[in-house]
């Protein structure tokens, strides 16, 4: 089961750094850690339909409503990082709107709400932020270390060869993590419409 430590202990062995034997340790690796763990892990949280991540959450609408555009809003979740789907009171996807009505958008995202002409209530499906290690998946893990290790690289090693070497092995990891994420779940199939077959 891994922790903070032992993701970031492996990221510090890639490079050949001594690991840290607390994440309080005052040196270097410590204060580089702290400085971009946390954005690193929401960005990578975020770029990928992470299967461990994704969450369902039934929305009530807010009692103030949009000042123009959209008749309601929705207060998204504090872990939120990435829609994946938005559906409405009869659990039909919300794109039905835009397919059949040939309408601007049916949602849009400002802030940290949703914008939307859709009742209440509203079922929406998204990529959360993750914090605790233990809840990864173990490929996930890996792929986040190799980040870690190519991001600190220069701030320990001093060395353009040993990034390279870290960016490879990220690059090597991200693509093993994504395939064993991906067999998890299945692709959200995209629906054949005008807009869409006119861009292929």
């Amino acid at each position: 089961m891994a922790t903070k430590i032992i993701v970031v202990n492996k990221a510090l062995i890639k490079l050949g750094a001594e690991p840290l034997m607390s994440e309080t340790d005052n040196n270097k690796a410590s204060r580089t850690l702290e400085v971009i763990y946390d954005s690193l892990l929401d960005t990578l949280l975020r770029s990928y339909r992470w299967a461990f991540a994704i969450k369902r959450v039934e929305l009530a609408a807010l009692t103030d409503a949009p000042t123009f555009g959209y008749s309601l809003q929705y207060q998204l979740p504090s872990d939120f990082l990435r829609m994946d789907e938005v559906r409405d009171s009869t659990m039909l996807p919300v794109w039905h709107w835009f397919w059949q009505r040939n309408i601007s958008p049916p949602w849009q995202i400002e802030g940290r709400k949703l914008l939307t002409d859709i009742e209440a209530p509203l079922h929406l499906r998204y990529g959360s932020r993750v914090n605790d290690p233990s809840q990864w998946d173990s490929t996930f893990v890996e792929a986040f270390a190799c980040m870690l290790a190519a991001e600190m690289c220069e701030a320990i090693n001093q060395s353009s060869t040993k990034k390279q070497s870290a960016q490879q092995d990220f690059e090597a990891a991200i693509k093993a993590a994504r395939a064993a994420s991906a067999i998890e779940r299945p692709p959200i199939m995209q629906q054949d419409t005008s807009w869409y077959t006119s861009r292929l």
